[in-house]
């Protein structure tokens, strides 16, 4: 059986935006949701939705890259606090 991600036709920066285990989207390849080959030609009637097999995409090694989510990052651990 093989597995796809369904990609969600946007961006966040450079990055793809994919739909999310549990729900959601998220940029996040690693919490990117699988879906059978039939389940995603479901989904992708609708146009702003593509599949790609799991292989292609987990073999891009030169796309996937580790981010910063801001949400994350403690404004007052700066060196200095401008604001």
């Amino acid at each position: 059986m093989e597995y796809y991600y369904i990609r969600n036709e946007g961006f966040l920066g450079n990055a793809l935006i994919w739909w999310q285990m549990g729900g959601g989207y998220t940029c996040d390849i690693r919490n990117a949701k699988m879906f059978t080959e039939e389940e995603a030609k479901v989904i992708c009637e609708r146009p702003e939705d593509s599949a790609y097999n799991y292989k292609y995409i987990d073999q891009l090694t030169e796309s996937q890259k580790l981010i910063v989510d801001s949400q994350y990052v403690d404004n007052k651990k700066r060196l200095w606090n401008s604001l």
